[in-house]
Order: structure tokens, then sequence, then C-alpha cells
């Protein structure tokens, strides 16, 4: 409930290491936490990832190496990947650039429960040349969160600000750990 937290993945993929497809997969984000009183905390948290490649993404990337963000950890209003890019026909298509913010205020009812309130926010690309990003979807929403040993038990409801065409109006999560 105090501190930061920062991260970093770089994944590279290269003909010249004995591969088939020549990718570069970065990821970087932080988030930092703060006591606003006894009993009040807020929570903010920033994730950033770009795949450029060598060649042709088509030729290049792997379908599974693209972003898709949605879900507990990510975009709360969306089920496990579900906020990412989409076809004419609404599948799932992924991104190749993703811009993640989240912020977060809990409120301690008790020593071990505590409410939530937030707001998501992810800005992606389905195509690098259009960096940083082309399209945004925001979500807020609340829930509880139980103090446990291997840490916060959530329950959230994230709804979904501007949804898409295919898109959910909102999602119910469950999940153990803290959100970023």
């Amino acid at each position: 409930r105090s501190g930061y937290r920062f991260f970093g993945n770089v994944e590279l993929a290269s003909e010249y290491l004995a591969g088939d497809v020549n990718y570069q997969r970065v990821e970087l984000g932080g988030s930092y936490h703060q006591p606003l009183d006894p009993g009040r905390w807020i929570h903010i948290g920033v994730s950033h990832g770009a795949i450029p490649t060598i060649g042709s993404p088509a030729d290049d990337l792997p379908f599974n190496r693209r972003f898709f963000p949605g879900g507990e950890n990510s975009i709360r209003g969306y089920q496990q990947g579900e906020a990412a890019p989409r076809d004419a026909n609404g599948k799932l298509i992924g991104a190749e650039t993703y811009l993640f913010a989240s912020i977060e205020f809990e409120q301690a009812l008790t020593k071990s429960w505590s409410l939530v309130a937030f707001f998501d926010n992810v800005n992606f690309a389905r195509h690098l040349q259009d960096y940083p990003f082309n399209e945004s979807l925001y979500s807020v929403g609340g829930g509880v969160s139980w103090k446990t040993v291997v840490g916060p038990v959530r329950f959230e409801y994230g709804y979904n600000l501007n949804p898409r065409a295919h898109d959910p109006s909102g999602t119910l999560q469950f999940s153990v750990g803290f959100p970023f």
C-alpha cells in the first residue's frame, strides 16, 4: 500500500539467433502507491509497449506476440485480452503498440476489507506506423478488496465508457493480487 514498482521486459527474435522471425518486443511500466491518510490510499499505474519488426509484421511478428490488453491487471471493463484492436468482422487481432494508465482510490472499511474506485484507460494501435496510438478505450468501476496472506482478493466491476460494436458494456472481475 506504499511505495513504487518499475518493470521492463525486452524480447528479441531474430534469424541471426536461429529464429524464423525478426521482431523486438519492448514493455516498460511502473506503479506508485501512496497513503493519503490512515485508511485511504491512491494507486497509479502506467505501462507502455511497442513491437518493431525488421520486415513486414505479417511475416515477422507471430500473432501471439501482439499485445492483447484487458482483464483484471489491465483495463478492467474487459475480459483478458478483449481490449485489443478488432478487424472489420469484430475478430480480435492484437496491437503492435499500447499505452495503459490507471488510477485507483482505496478506502479501508476494516483492517482487512477495503472499497476501491478506479479509472482505467488503454490506447493502442494495430500497426506501429500509427505510433503511439490511434484508438482509446476507457472504463470506470469499483469493488471490494480483502487483504489476505497471499495478497488482496479482489472482486471488481468495470463499466466501459466507450465500448465498440463487439465489446461488452462492462465486466465483473475476480482476482488475487494487486492490479498493477
